[in-house]
């Protein structure tokens, strides 16, 4: 089984190949809909950016934190969060919002209840940004 660095390695390597990619993509395709069903292609980042801050939130404040119950509420939430924001704020709070969230798993070690909880749901963001950085490539 993978380690907690790893995974976080694994998960890093695909969002930065998501950005990479992001950033080939025409300016005139960024808000036009069709990358991933009824998403733009800026819509797919704010739903990237929903779940990395769900899981910051879950390592940095389980007390308080409040699991996705309806994912497709969920991906509809975030994605309406961060429609008035342009291609580059919201790319911009991608990466710093992904700089917590590394920042944050360092800090989550194997003694830790939530230990096997981050480890899964790493592996689970890296599929997503694989996936979504697939469908961007074949819009570039």
């Amino acid at each position: 089984m993978n380690t907690l660095t790893e995974r976080l390695a694994n998960l890093t390597r695909a969002q930065s190949d998501f950005v990479q990619t992001g950033n080939q993509l025409d300016p005139q395709k960024r808000d036009q809909p069709g990358v991933c069903g009824e998403w733009s292609p800026k819509d797919m980042v704010a739903h990237l950016v929903g779940w990395d801050k769900s899981l910051l939130e879950f390592i940095t404040d389980i007390d308080n934190f409040s699991p996705p119950h309806d994912i497709d509420q969920f991906n509809q939430h975030s994605v309406q969060m961060r429609e008035h924001l342009s291609w580059s704020e919201v790319m911009q709070e991608m990466e710093v919002n992904f700089r917590n969230l590394q920042q944050a798993v360092v800090t989550v070690n194997p003694e830790m209840k939530i230990y096997e909880r981050v480890s899964s749901w790493l592996a689970g963001r890296t599929e997503d940004y694989i996936l979504h950085q697939g469908q961007l490539a074949a819009w570039v």
